[in-house]
């Protein structure tokens, strides 16, 4: 069932955080206790960085000599274990894709492949590690502009990003153009972000939208494909949310999420 946004911004106000975010899944900072070794195609596990996670899958940062050349489908055996409370998991995935992350360094995007044998070793204790919310989403820096445009066929509206994430990002644009964008419809967003000389391109859709004065924000998912969509320009975004998130974690409380 498709859901006219002209309708729904007629109720002033945002929604709820936690109905925002569960449209995202997103991983957040309690990811960073813990540490994981990762085994490629029965090879020794090796230590690698942990950028994010979500009960879906993992994107981890691994040395240029031991992690695979080519996002094939490889098995990937991942050991995640929490130090401090001595708990471990152990999860198994597939690369769907690799970028370049520094000179020595590869990112790779992996999808959890035995989500049943995953699940029977989480408890509502460890299950919370798996099950994120938003805390990846990063704001621009103050007096920073990142330029949005949506486009669905014939249809075109420019907009500022307010926040961005891994899996998506929130827009704001004028209502009497973004109006005719409907919830649960795929659109193409070119980003443009502070530095670049050329957009990125990628494809989502339109999961959430809420009226402010004269203008709206929409929440753009991107679709599960859409990390192929970005090709060269993924490492460049994921940077781009690396040293925001990065800055916010020195940042006051209150300057760190704008309303």
């Amino acid at each position: 069932m498709r859901f006219d946004l002209l309708r729904l911004f007629r109720t002033k106000g945002k929604p709820s955080r936690d109905a925002i975010e569960a449209d995202f899944g997103s991983p957040d900072r309690a990811a960073r206790e813990l540490t994981l070794k990762a085994s490629f195609g029965g090879a020794p596990a090796q230590p690698v960085e942990l950028f994010d996670m979500n009960i879906h899958g993992a994107r981890v940062i691994a040395p240029f000599h031991f992690a695979p050349s080519e996002a094939d489908g490889q098995p990937v055996r991942l050991d995640i274990r929490h130090e401090s409370r001595q708990w471990a998991v152990q999860a198994h995935s597939r690369v769907t894709q690799l970028n370049r992350w520094s000179d020595d360094k590869v990112m790779l995007e992996l999808e959890f492949t035995q989500l049943g044998a995953l699940y029977a070793q989480l408890d509502n204790a460890l299950g919370r590690y798996f099950n994120r919310r938003g805390e990846d989403r990063v704001a621009p820096a103050e007096g920073e502009r990142i330029g949005v445009r949506l486009a669905r066929g014939p249809h075109r509206v420019r907009g500022l990003a307010s926040d961005l994430s891994s899996t998506g990002l929130c827009t704001r644009a004028p209502l009497v153009q973004a109006a005719v964008f409907r919830l649960g419809e795929h659109v193409q967003a070119s980003i443009d972000l502070p530095g670049s000389a050329e957009e990125i391109e990628v494809s989502g859709t339109v999961r959430h939208g809420y009226r402010d004065g004269k203008d709206v924000h929409l929440g753009i998912e991107f679709d599960r494909g859409a990390t192929h969509g970005m090709a060269r320009r993924r490492t460049e975004y994921l940077k781009y949310i690396e040293r925001r998130r990065e800055a916010e974690a020195h940042e006051p409380g209150p300057a760190r999420r704008p309303a």
